[in-house]
Order: C-alpha cells, then structure tokens, then sequence
C-alpha cells in the first residue's frame, strides 16, 4: 500500500511540474525590459528583449519611463550585439519631456537589398541608456509599453507594433521592467 501511495504522489508531482513548465513556456510573442538596481550618479543600460514565436519583419517598440518621485534622463538607444542590428532600418527616438524611449526596426526597406527577418527565438533587440542624476530621489520606476503606448507625433502612428514579412500584424505582450534607484 505505501509503494502504491508513493507511486500516486510521485506521479502527482511529475503532472504539476509539467504543468508549471508549460505556463512559464510563453504562448506568443513578448517584449520585455529587464529590471536594474542603479546608483544616484550612475550611467546605466537597460537591455530590452523581444521572444517571438512569429517570424517579423519589424516592430515599433515605445517605452514610458515616467514618474511623478525619480528623475531619470534616457541619454541614447543602441542596437549593437542586437538580434535586429543588421535590419535594413534601427530608428531611435527619446522624447524627454514625456519621458519616452522609442525604437523601432524595419528588416527591408529596398527590394534589391536582402535582410534576414527576426526568426522565431528569444534575445536582446535594443539598450536603453540612462543617467540617475546625483540629486535624484531614490525609489521605483516601472518601465511600461504595451498596445496602448505612443511616441507622441502629430502626423505619423508610432504606436507599440510588430509584424512580419507579409505585413500582418502580430499581437505582442509586454512585460515590464523595473529602474530602482538606491
């Protein structure tokens, strides 16, 4: 009797493990921002990741980084060891006012040049570079996008999108990062 309720509870672990996996497994594409602990005075990256189970052909990626306690300045964007540094066009975008970060990469931009699209795959599309003041206050800023984020612009849609190479638009989560200034 004890080896058969030994064998139930093992096999009752090995159902939820699995079960566990499967829902850390993403179902779709994910954009996120990795969190960082920073320094007043520092000079700091965030990286930002794109894990996509869609083939794209581009993305525009718009992030908040908005706060009514902690002051930070996105000082550039780069794209260098990026998994879309060899698109035909990286553009990046920082409204400071707003306190927003702007990127976006399109895979061709002439038909007589061939880029690769972003295959399916998870890794780092872009780094966004801040500056924590000395004088700044220490707390938390959450870095936000998602489908209702915007680069403000009065003519042009620089909304949070992505699409592959048969111009289909493709829905994409976002998941928040986190700058915590000590």
């Amino acid at each position: 009797m004890k080896k058969i309720l030994a064998g139930v509870f093992v096999l009752f672990l090995v159902v939820i493990i699995s079960a566990q996996e499967k829902e850390s497994e993403p179902e779709g594409n994910i954009c996120y921002a990795e969190s960082v602990e920073v320094e007043k005075g520092a000079s700091f990256p965030v990286k930002v990741f794109v894990n996509n189970v869609d083939t794209l052909a581009g993305m525009q990626v718009p992030i908040y980084y908005r706060s009514e306690d902690v002051d930070l300045s996105c000082d550039s964007i780069t794209f260098e060891k990026s998994r879309c540094s060899e698109f035909a066009l990286s553009l990046p975008l920082i409204e400071p006012v707003g306190k927003t970060a702007f990127f976006a990469f399109i895979s061709m931009t002439d038909p007589n040049e061939e880029h690769p699209p972003l295959f399916p795959g998870e890794g780092m599309v872009a780094t966004l570079w801040f500056t924590a003041p000395k004088d700044v206050k220490s707390g938390k800023v959450e870095l936000y996008s998602g489908p209702n984020a915007i680069y403000p612009h009065d003519k042009i849609d620089y909304s949070f999108l992505f699409w592959t190479p048969s111009a289909e638009q493709k829905e994409c989560a976002y998941k928040p990062g986190y700058i915590t200034v000590k």
